[in-house]
């Protein structure tokens, strides 16, 4: 399970310091895809707010997604992103869901 720690680290990575871009640009402030860039992408950027869907997405595979992108959609790959970071953005993404 993710410490409170963990999941701020994460929270402050998606809406803020995540490069090459923040994560909120697209997926929204409250995760939710509705962020000012996500309008424009097709398909549209994942609602992680959605219990049923994310409880199908294995963590390993949303690791994979983070790091390389995802092909056929808007999501570019934060490869250069350190194996901490994207865990504690995935603790925070999981707190998301309803």
């Amino acid at each position: 399970p993710a410490s409170a720690g963990t999941v701020r680290a994460g929270k402050e990575l998606f809406l803020r310091t995540a490069q090459p871009i923040a994560c909120v640009m697209c997926h929204g402030e409250q995760g939710d895809g509705k962020g000012l860039m996500g309008g424009a992408l097709v398909p549209p950027p994942r609602n992680f707010t959605c219990g049923e869907m994310m409880s199908e997405i294995p963590d390993g595979q949303l690791f994979w997604i983070i790091k390389n992108g995802s092909p056929g959609t808007g999501m570019t790959a934060f490869g250069g992103m350190p194996d901490e970071q994207v865990w504690q953005l995935i603790h925070y993404i999981r707190s998301l869901a309803k």
